[in-house]
C-alpha cells in the first residue's frame, strides 16, 4: 500500500517509516516544517511540507487531500499531535483513503489530562489526587494541605511549563487564562510506555526508563524494561474502548510497587525505537501482527547524550555510567543501510532556532507550535 505519514520530523515517524517500508509499503511523509531526518530516509519516497494545522486548520486538511488524490495514496497514518485535528475531520479525509485513527472524541479525552485522571479514577485505576485549580487562591489553599503539588496545563507535551511547587514557597507567576491542574506529588520511579493499539487489541507494547533527559523535557535514553505491571494497566486501560492508533503512558512507580498515571498521549512516542526493524511492528500498526520489543538493548539518541548528558557529568562515577550506558545503547538514527537521518538529524535547527526567536519559544516549545492541540 502507498502510506502517507504526518508529524515527519518526529523521532518516531522515522521509527514508523523504517518499520513500514520493511512490512512492504511505500512511504511517503508530509510535515509543517521545511526539512527534518526523516525526508533524507532511503526508505522515505517523498516528503512534502504542509500548513500549521494550528493556525491554518482549513488550509491543512485541503494540503493532504491534495497529496493523497496526486500521489494516489491508499492509507493516511498520523503520528503526531497533529492527529486531533485530522480525526476532526476524518469523514472528509475517508472519502479519498483509509485513515488510521481513532475519533476525535476519544482522543480529546485521553489528551486532556483532567479528563484522563477522571477516567482512570473511574476505572478504579490509582490515580493521583488532582484538582482543577480555580486561582491563585485556590492553589494556596491546596498548599496548605499537600506539602508538595505538580501544576500543569491540562493540554501540554513533553514535561512544558510543569511546575513542582512547595508549602511556603513563593509562588510563581501562572496563566490561569488556560486550564490548570494541581496534581498530588508522588515520590517514585518514572516509567513510560508505548503501545499499538488496533480496535481495542494490544498489538506492540513496552516498557521503558527515560534514563537521560533534557530538563523538564522528553528522553532521549531509552532502556527497555520487562514489567508485567505496566503492560497490565494499559490491558485494564483499554477494556471496552475498540481504540486504534498509539498510545504513550508517563507513570511513577512508588517503593510499594504501585503504579500510579500521570498522563496519556495518544500519538506515536519514542518508545518504539524499542522494537527490531524486522518490520513486524509496522505489520502491527495495521493490526495484521504481535510485534515484541528487544528487551536487552537501550536505544538512544546519541547526539543528546554528548551535548546533554555528558556536559552534566559532575563525577567519575557519574562518567564512567554515562560511559557504560553509551556503549550498550544503539542510536535511533543510525543504520547502515540508511544513513543519511543520521547525517541530517540536525536539519531542522535552523527552522527551530528561527521559530523559537520570532515568537519567543523555548526551542522545545517550538518544536510543537505548530501542530498543538489545546482544547
Amino acid at each position: 500500500m502507498r502510506l502517507l505519514l504526518t508529524g515527519a520530523r518526529g523521532l518516531p515517524a522515522l521509527v514508523a517509516a523504517r518499520q513500514l517500508h520493511q512490512a512492504g509499503h511505500e512511504v511517503l511523509v508530509c510535515d509543517t516544517f521545511p526539512t527534518h531526518a526523516t525526508r533524507y530516509s532511503r526508505e522515505v519516497e517523498r516528503s512534502f511540507q504542509v500548513p500549521a494545522p494550528r493556525f491554518e486548520e482549513e488550509a491543512f486538511i485541503q494540503r493532504l487531500l491534495a497529496i493523497i488524490g496526486e500521489q494516489r495514496i491508499d492509507v493516511l497514518v498520523p503520528l503526531g499531535e497533529e492527529i486531533l485535528y485530522i480525526a476532526r475531520h476524518q469523514e472528509r479525509l475517508k472519502a479519498r483513503c483509509e485513515v488510521v485513527t481513532a475519533s476525535f472524541e476519544q482522543l480529546a479525552a485521553f489528551h486532556d489530562k483532567w479528563a484522563f485522571n477522571q477516567r482512570i479514577a473511574a476505572q478504579g485505576l490509582p490515580a493521583p489526587k488532582t484538582w482543577r485549580l480555580e486561582n491563585p487562591g485556590h492553589l494556596e489553599a491546596l498548599l496548605h494541605e499537600q506539602p508538595r503539588l505538580i501544576v500543569k496545563p491540562a493540554f501540554s507535551r513533553f514535561g512544558q511549563k510543569t511546575r513542582l511547587l512547595q508549602a511556603g514557597a513563593p509562588l510563581p507567576t501562572l496563566d490561569f487564562g488556560q486550564t490548570l491542574l494541581a496534581q498530588q506529588f508522588i515520590e517514585g520511579t518514572e516509567l513510560c510506555s508505548s503501545s499499538i493499539v488496533w480496535e481495542g487489541a494490544l498489538m506492540a507494547q513496552v516498557c521503558y526508563r527515560p534514563r537521560y533527559r533534557f530538563p523538564s523535557g522528553p528522553g532521549y535514553y531509552y532502556e527497555p524494561l520487562g514489567h508485567p505491571g505496566v503492560r497490565e494497566w494499559v490491558l485494564r486501560f483499554l477494556e471496552g474502548t475498540r481504540f486504534t492508533g498509539s498510545l504513550g503512558f508517563d507513570f511513577i512507580e512508588t517503593a510499594r510497587g504501585e503504579l500510579f498515571a500521570l498522563e496519556c498521549n495518544p500519538r506515536m512516542t519514542s518508545g518504539l525505537l524499542l522494537f527490531p526493524e524486522d518490520g513486524r511492528l509496522g505489520r502491527a500498526m495495521f493490526g495484521q501482527a504481535i510485534a515484541e520489543p528487544d528487551l536487552e538493548r537501550p536505544a538512544m539518541v546519541g547526539f543528546a547524550m554528548v551535548t546533554n548528558a555528558l556536559p552534566r557529568v559532575r563525577s567519575w562515577t557519574e562518567l564512567r555510567e554515562w560511559w557504560r550506558a553509551f556503549g550498550a545503547a544503539r542510536d535511533a538514527f543510525w543504520r547502515r543501510e540508511d544513513l543519511k537521518p543520521f547525517w541530517y538529524q540536525l536539519s531542522t535547527f535552523p527552522h527551530l532556532f528561527h521559530l523559537s526567536r520570532s515568537h519567543g519559544l523555548t526551542m522545545g516549545e517550538a518544536t510543537t507550535h505548530y501542530t498543538e492541540w489545546n482544547g
